[in-house]
């Protein structure tokens, strides 16, 4: 917040400065308008007595006679006494100096309350007060991790809808086996945001972990729950192959993980998954799975603009474009939520829309994340994107895009 209040003071002393340099230049102008004034009377003075010196010597040579002198006499006066009265004004007042300070004070006073009033009333002042406390809670969290999850409890506690705060806070209590806590977490988000199928596998996952590495009726209802929303949630079915392994029901668990390996976005993930499942084929007489062919394994991150300004519950899609048609199909799709940013997803051939028209079928790509507000790939006025330049298809590679630009 200290930020943010010293770049609106910094604005107001702009705009200040812009009343000082002519508030102390007042007297110098003053007396420049005056000579300017006085100099257009002194013309208008000289053209008037050549005027009369020509209507004399046009009557002196009897151009024009004499009853209209005094006609013509009379409308070169009237013309000087219209102008002289176009120029006559109230004599000029410079305001002292007090008043032009109070003046500057004054416009400074409103320059800041407005700014203020704009970013509380307009703007994204509970966004962005969001982003400072997790700063501080991270900078905390550096130095004393205990002072860090007592504050960050004490946040969502404080802030109940805090989406991002119940996600860090359950990944934490994951990582210190809290498990319990953990799926509490997950309910507090499946509150705010609704029936979720990754949401509800995760709470599964937790509690499975609590109840001994057992789906217990609890844990089985969670995955029910799950697969009634998407029957082939990746978590779920990592889980579902994760209990298989544990009885040694190599077949199933290899199935599980095999539906799971066609969804997964995370590299990780799915180098995880694969070396699961070829153990298992192995352990059934199986040949390996195949080598994977193209792919980008890539880092999908918000500027500062952008996660201030986004709607944490937006769909996040990611695109692999051929060079050139970046506006038709793409090559390779699939989405996130901002929620989930920072997030490390993979692009390959499984991705594709169509079989016919994949990454193994381009030579280069652009890959393409952008936010959609809507919910629909397309693109929209008011969405934010970003984008790589463009890539050769080869072989696996690792790639950043940052969402930084916002579409007008």
């Amino acid at each position: 917040m200290t930020g943010l209040w010293i770049g609106m003071v910094l604005l107001a002393v702009l705009t200040a400065l812009f009343l000082i340099w002519p508030a102390l230049r007042r007297e110098k102008l003053t007396e420049q308008l005056l000579a300017q004034q006085n100099a257009r009377q002194l013309a208008n003075i000289d053209i008037y007595k050549q005027k009369l010196a020509q209507l004399e010597q046009d009557l002196e040579e009897g151009l024009i006679e004499q009853e209209d002198y005094p006609l013509y006499k009379r409308e070169i006066e009237d013309l000087l006494l219209d102008d002289a009265d176009g120029q006559t004004s109230k004599p000029w007042q410079l305001p002292g100096k007090k008043m032009v300070i109070a003046g500057i004070v004054l416009v400074m006073g409103a320059g800041l309350s407005s700014g203020w009033f704009v970013y509380t009333q307009v703007g994204y002042a509970p966004a962005l007060q969001t982003y400072f406390s997790q700063q501080e809670l991270i900078r905390e969290g550096q130095q004393d991790f205990g002072s860090l999850l007592r504050r960050l409890e004490e946040t969502v506690k404080a802030n109940p809808d805090d989406i991002e705060g119940w996600s860090l806070l359950g990944r934490i209590y994951m990582d210190m086996g809290r498990l319990e806590d953990a799926a509490d977490a997950m309910s507090e988000l499946l509150r705010i945001r609704g029936p979720n199928a990754r949401l509800l596998a995760q709470k599964a996952q937790a509690l499975y972990f609590a109840d001994g590495n057992v789906i217990s009726s609890r844990v089985q209802d969670l995955i029910d729950q799950a697969r009634e929303l998407d029957a082939n949630e990746p978590a779920v079915m990592s889980l579902l192959g994760m209990a298989a392994y544990q009885q040694q029901e190599w077949d199933d668990a290899r199935r599980y993980w095999e539906r799971a390996l066609r969804r997964v976005d995370s590299a990780d993930a799915r180098q995880s998954l694969r070396e699961g499942i070829n153990e298992t084929r192995e352990r059934l007489g199986m040949e390996p799975l195949d080598e994977e062919g193209p792919g980008f394994t890539v880092s999908v991150s918000l500027s500062n603009a952008a996660s201030l300004l986004v709607d944490p519950r937006a769909t996040v899609f990611i695109f692999a474009h051929p060079q050139g048609q970046s506006g038709g199909a793409p090559v390779a799709v699939t989405r996130v939520r901002v929620s989930d940013l920072p997030a490390t997803i993979f692009l390959s051939d499984q991705h594709a829309m169509t079989s016919d028209n994949n990454l193994s079928s381009a030579e280069e790509v652009v890959i393409q994340a952008r936010v959609s507000h809507s919910g629909q790939p397309q693109a929209q006025e008011g969405d934010w994107q970003g984008q790589t330049e463009v890539l050769e298809v080869r072989g696996q590679q690792r790639v950043e895009v940052e969402i930084n630009q916002q579409l007008q």
